[in-house]
């Protein structure tokens, strides 16, 4: 008990005073918890300004701060459920037998199955799925060619500056 350091309280407790002084100058009373906070009255009146304006900014802070978080999450979740349509659309697009235009993968799949056909010559390719294949490669190699520039750096002569 010595080297915890409270035997000043113990001595200050021991010695007799009188209740009104004991009361006023006792430990518990500096410390927040006499009668005054425990009974309920006095609290945020008898706050000095100092004090007041101390606990009301925690108060702001505290509030601030829950209010951008919540809008952090709301803006988030947001995002996330934009990002989550945007990939069950990629995942639609990614079905190998769809073959319209929205399908931004259908040069891709028509080009893998024609390939994984292996076929050797044109009497193979009569069936009507190897036909819609064909027509949909054809339509890819048109607007390959019509996003290509007319002329190609790879065109002009090596002397030539650029342009």
């Amino acid at each position: 008990m010595w080297q915890l350091g409270l035997t000043p309280l113990l001595l200050r407790a021991a010695r007799p005073r009188a209740a009104g002084a004991a009361a006023a100058s006792s430990p518990l009373v500096a410390r927040g918890q006499g009668r005054a906070a425990s009974s309920g009255s006095g609290g945020w009146s008898n706050l000095s300004f100092a004090q007041k304006m101390i606990y009301s900014s925690a108060l702001l802070n505290v509030c601030v701060i829950g209010f951008v978080w919540l809008k952090r999450q709301l803006k988030m979740s947001e995002k996330e459920a934009k990002e989550m349509e945007a990939s069950k659309t990629f995942e639609a697009d990614m079905d190998m037998g769809s073959w319209s235009e929205s399908n931004q993968f259908r040069c891709f799949f028509a080009a893998q199955r024609y390939h994984m056909l292996g076929t050797a010559s044109a009497d193979e390719e009569k069936s009507p799925e190897v036909q819609k294949m064909l027509e949909v490669m054809a339509q890819c190699r048109e607007e390959l060619y019509r996003k290509l520039p007319i002329e190609t750096p790879a065109m002009r002569p090596l002397h030539m500056p650029p342009q």
